[in-house]
């Protein structure tokens, strides 16, 4: 049996243009990590609902704010501590007891984008 911090780890991405992440998601499936791509507020939900829950949601650079605050919100009303990673809007105003990764500095496709946000998850592995 596999020891808790061995369990792959899920997350949900919510995109605008799947182009600019599509090298990022083949390199976190490379890495081992499920990934589901929501496009929007019902997608995410279902994705979510489907799954039992994401460890991570994954926020795409062109997604509008007001989508994304609203899928968060809706996720973190089932999983207050849904932790967040965004190349895009900064989503680190809606209050949660969490974590929230800002990596709108860094392209999703560059290979320092890639190391930030695999950084930020495999530190969730070990909470």
């Amino acid at each position: 049996m596999p020891a808790p911090n061995d369990r792959r780890i899920d997350v949900l991405t919510l995109l605008g243009d799947p182009v600019p992440m599509q090298a990022l998601l083949l390199q976190l499936r490379d890495e081992g990590i499920a990934v589901d791509v929501a496009h929007s507020l019902a997608d995410a939900r279902a994705l979510f609902f489907g799954k039992g829950g994401h460890d991570c949601l994954v926020v795409g650079p062109d997604v509008a704010p007001g989508l994304a605050t609203r899928v968060l919100r809706s996720l973190r009303t089932v999983d207050p501590h849904l932790p967040t990673a965004t190349f895009g809007p900064d989503l680190r105003k809606a209050d949660a007891p969490t974590r929230t990764a800002m990596l709108a500095g860094f392209h999703p496709g560059s290979r320092a984008g890639a190391g930030a946000l695999l950084r930020f998850l495999h530190a969730l592995r070990r909470r």
